[in-house]
């Protein structure tokens, strides 16, 4: 595309010919993810980092003059996050500013840096859904693809049928399938938070 934005890019708005140029933008911003998603606001260091300590399983019974059965808490998995910015450029030549976009009344369409983050911010909370089964995927972006890492604490996709519990065990959160469907009732455990963390970073720039 062409940046900056000149007259020859978009000469139908000094065509005189042409009485009205409507601007064909985004719809306004959205905020779905908030519906799925564990949003985190105010977050001011570049890493974070959580982990969790356990309680205690079902107390055990007491005959007369026994000692007590004694447990201890278990140490959860570790998860860091990592702050990521996303942001769009948008620009004018001089002439195409006041002859073109002022003049067919298009101020508006600056508005549509907002809109292009807010839309990627969408689109990159339903990605991390839509590839729950796997570890990592590649985003397509303007500014080149990449690959995200999207596993939890115990180092395994969103939805697995091998999570292992912090003790060891291997029977939590697992998925529940009949070999076509997969039943998510019982997929939201280890990896809540790992998967629907804040993307508040999102960040406009125009």
């Amino acid at each position: 595309m062409p940046n900056p934005l000149n007259l020859s890019d978009a000469a139908d708005l000094i065509d005189i010919s042409i009485q009205d140029i409507f601007l064909k933008g985004s719809e306004a911003t959205s905020r779905l993810y908030e519906q799925y998603f564990n949003v985190e606001t105010g977050v001011v260091d570049y890493y974070t980092k959580d982990s969790s300590l356990a309680g205690l399983g079902y107390a055990g019974r007491i005959a007369e003059n026994a000692a007590v059965t004694s447990a201890s808490p278990v140490q959860g998995f570790d998860k860091t996050y990592t702050q990521v910015q996303y942001g769009i450029l948008l620009s004018f030549t001089k002439p195409m500013w006041f002859f073109g976009i002022k003049k067919r009344n298009l101020e508006r369409i600056t508005q549509e840096a907002v809109k292009a983050v807010a839309d990627k911010r969408e689109v990159l909370c339903a990605d991390r859904l839509d590839n729950s089964f796997s570890t990592t995927y590649t985003v397509q972006d303007i500014s080149g693809n990449f690959v995200a890492t999207i596993t939890g604490g115990d180092s395994l996709a969103f939805i697995s049928a091998v999570h292992t519990r912090e003790d060891g065990g291997a029977t939590w959160s697992n998925r529940v399938t009949d070999g076509t469907t997969v039943n998510m009732d019982s997929l939201f455990g280890v990896h809540v938070k790992s998967l629907l963390n804040t993307l508040e970073s999102l960040t406009a720039i125009a």
